[in-house]
């Protein structure tokens, strides 16, 4: 009698921990993945950033002059 319950509950435990535990591992790949979208979106974000400040350092800062001789 006792046995039988201890096999019960020796086979739901181990039901409980392969059910979690699948499911665990699902979960850290979509999280892989999550993360690795976002490791993406954010060096986009750098680039683009860096393409706008590097635009903002190099402007002509003289002013503005005629390129064309006035009397041609």
């Amino acid at each position: 009698m006792v046995s039988l319950g201890i096999a019960r509950l020796v086979a739901f435990v181990l039901l409980v921990v392969l059910v979690f535990g699948s499911s665990l591992h699902q979960q850290e790949g979509a999280g892989a993945t999550r993360l690795h979208e976002r490791r993406q979106q954010h060096a986009q974000q750098w680039a683009e950033e860096r393409n706008q400040l590097r635009s903002y350092m190099t402007m002509d800062y003289a002013p503005w002059r005629r390129r064309v001789p006035k009397h041609n």
